[in-house]
């Protein structure tokens, strides 16, 4: 009896057991699927045919976001995402904005950036630093830069009228307020004469200008021939010309033979006539009273006319002023851009004309002549 009372005890007691390891697997495997959900990662072993170690195509596995993109968290974004607060030791960085100290016009900043382009500008044409200070101290002390308002856009540096002093011209234009034609000016320095600053509203001072010196009315004094590009198009663009003379320890302005009839530049007024033959056209000039034929491209596809008619002319008045010989003695070339029936874009020819002045300082044409185009389109500086 005992022996089967015994027999019958320890069966239940394996029975219990057995129970209670039953009972144990499963609270872990449930334990196991609630953290699964909370990371919000699939439970693998519940697809068939899938095993631990095995991985399927566009599946992210066991990757946490940010490991696939290889980013990772920073500390503050780490504690964001578990709903606590940024740690003091890691803030999360403000989005950038723009110092509003350098957007606002300053113009200590203004008169600094100055004189740095004018050291640089200076460097480059072979002034020595020193020199270089004390131009610059000279242009800051006559008000060319007006405290900070004015920006430095354009210098040149030379010993202009070659007598072993150094000369200057030097473009400054509006900062304070956005530039617009005619706010700015090139002042001139000859030796230590008083300098001479040019003013008009229809030049630009953007810093596009060149300039060269010669004697080219044979006087003996040095004129200054200066052309300041401006932001136009259509033909050779826009700019403005300017002639000064340097005689008597001063400056003054020379007029173009243009300027006789108009206030500001437009050349001498060529028209271009179409001919009734293709190909072919005249140029007429008010100035000389004469007619130059050339050949040049009609419009494709266009009929000639039955008879010669007015077509096109010349635009924007001269560019490319440059010093030339002509008998002996040394003018000024200037150019002129003509175009035809098909519009300022339709470049057909170049009008050229020498130019010097009389004693009193009365300009002149000496003669003119016309380049055919080679390709049809402008002339163009490389």
């Amino acid at each position: 009896m005992d022996n089967i009372v015994g027999k019958w005890m320890r069966q239940t007691g394996r029975i219990l057991i057995l129970l209670l390891c039953m009972m144990a697997c499963v609270s872990c495997a449930s334990g196991q699927d609630a953290q699964v959900e909370q990371a919000g990662m699939p439970d693998l072993s519940a697809e068939e045919g899938s095993s631990a170690g095995s991985q399927t195509p566009g599946e992210t596995g066991s990757r946490t976001p940010g490991e696939e993109s290889g980013e990772e968290k920073a500390p503050d974004e780490e504690r964001a995402a578990e709903g606590q607060e940024p740690d003091a030791e890691f803030p999360m960085p403000d989005a950038e904005e723009p110092d509003a100290a350098e957007t606002e016009f300053s113009p200590e900043r203004q008169m600094q950036e100055n004189k740095e382009q004018f050291l640089e500008k200076a460097k480059e044409q072979k002034v020595e630093s020193e020199q270089a200070e004390e131009l610059f101290e000279r242009l800051t002390a006559d008000g060319v830069f007006q405290n900070g308002d004015r920006a430095l856009t354009g210098l040149m540096i030379d010993d202009i009228d070659e007598n072993g002093q150094t000369d200057m011209l030097a473009m400054v234009q509006d900062a304070a307020e956005r530039p617009a034609y005619g706010s700015g000016g090139l002042w001139l320095y000859m030796n230590a004469d008083e300098p001479y600053c040019f003013e008009e509203e229809e030049c630009s001072y953007c810093g596009w200008f060149d300039a060269f010196w010669a004697d080219i009315d044979n006087d003996e004094n040095i004129e200054i021939v200066f052309s300041a590009e401006g932001t136009g198009c259509g033909a050779v663009g826009d700019s403005y010309k300017a002639v000064f003379k340097y005689k008597g320890h001063a400056i003054e302005r020379m007029k173009l033979p243009s300027d006789l009839d108009e206030d500001y530049d437009q050349g001498l007024q060529v028209e271009l006539v179409q001919e009734p033959v293709k190909n072919v056209y005249s140029a007429y000039c008010p100035y000389f009273d004469e007619l130059i034929s050339f050949r040049g491209q009609n419009v494709e596809g266009w009929e000639t006319p039955d008879a010669p008619q007015i077509a096109g002319g010349n635009a924007r008045g001269f560019y490319e002023l440059r010093a030339v010989e002509y008998e002996g003695k040394k003018v000024l070339q200037a150019s002129e851009y003509l175009y035809g029936e098909g519009g300022v874009a339709h470049y057909v020819a170049t009008a050229q004309f020498l130019i010097t002045w009389e004693k009193d300082g009365t300009p002149k044409a000496l003669k003119w002549w016309i380049e055919e185009a080679e390709d049809g389109r402008a002339n163009r500086k490389e």
